[in-house]
């Protein structure tokens, strides 16, 4: 009997690129063995709706999705929700696709069809913030508008670039916030201007986090003081470049944690994104790390260091 394939696509997503390579995809599915049902979302948490459907049909042996990381949030949200656990496919349509690069599922379309049908299933954990779900980011402050605002056109001509352009002309906004953070029962109480917690090794195609685990049951956090200069700003900067240890200086904290709160100390509004997407501000979030909650098809090239669970 064939395996069966719900395949969930974003067909705007980026360039709209996948509308071109949609006939491959499916033949190369075929080609595998399979049997495909597709979906097109027509509407914001539209795979969402359709991930919980296929999964809990108990009709699909996977799941695969198509788009940026939006639709690859809606589509894990949904999976986590389900009563029944299917492994997930993801084939990357957006303009920097953080998670799938930290997975190593490649950039080209073709590419990576043939890396996933050839990978395995290695679960991965999911984070909610309040409630909604994430899948590597939520961040607040600086810089965390860029992704919401760097408009659309630009971000599918020049990719991460885009980001780092918009995010230049948002460093004389800079605005601490003052805020109680507590991880895991560990309290940080400061003016921070910049704070994102992670389960991923690469943040908007720009920044890098070394030393993480995808499966592992905690996030990486990273939160950044009120500098004192314009030159100990840039020093943070480029820290952030490169985060490849776990403590504190004078600006930086850096740490792992499973249970997250962040309080807000004064009444103001404070920016920020949930998986490239802007997320409405709120007095209190309650962050929390949910162990090996979904399965993902990854690439043989994936890292194996990057699981917990080999």
């Amino acid at each position: 009997m064939m395996k069966r394939i719900y395949y969930i696509c974003n067909l705007q997503a980026g360039k709209a690129e996948l509308s071109a390579h949609l006939g491959y995809v499916i033949d190369e599915m075929t080609k595998a063995g399979y049997e495909v049902t597709v979906h097109p979302t027509q509407a914001p948490l539209d795979a969402t709706k359709a991930a919980i459907y296929a999964a809990e049909s108990g009709m699909y042996d996977y799941i695969w999705c198509s788009g940026g990381d939006g639709t690859l949030n809606e589509t894990m949200s949904g999976l986590m929700t389900a009563k029944k656990k299917v492994p997930l496919g993801y084939i990357p349509c957006g303009s920097v696709n953080d998670f799938a690069r930290s997975i190593g599922i490649p950039r080209e379309i073709p590419r990576a069809v043939e890396e996933v049908l050839k990978g395995k299933p290695k679960m991965f954990d999911l984070g909610t913030i309040n409630d909604r779900t994430f899948n590597y980011i939520a961040a607040f402050g600086a810089f965390t508008d860029v992704t919401y605002e760097t408009p659309q056109n630009v971000k599918n001509m020049i990719g991460p670039v885009a980001y780092i352009l918009n995010a230049a002309r948002t460093i004389t906004s800079i605005r601490p916030f003052p805020m109680r953070i507590t991880c895991d029962g560990q309290v940080f109480e400061n003016a921070f201007i910049f704070g994102m917690i992670t389960n991923s090794a690469s943040v908007g195609g720009v920044l890098s986090i070394s030393d993480f685990m995808f499966d592992d049951g905690e996030f990486e956090i990273t939160l950044l003081k009120q500098p004192d200069s314009a030159l100990e700003l840039g020093e943070t900067l480029r820290f952030l470049r490169d985060i490849h240890e776990i403590g504190e200086n004078d600006n930086v904290i850096c740490l792992r944690a499973s249970d997250i709160t962040v309080e807000l100390l004064e009444k103001t509004d404070v920016p920020w994104t949930v998986d490239g997407e802007y997320m409405q501000n709120e007095s209190h979030f309650h962050i929390v790390n949910h162990k090996q909650a979904v399965s993902l098809l990854v690439p043989e090239t994936c890292d194996p260091a990057c699981f917990r669970e080999r």
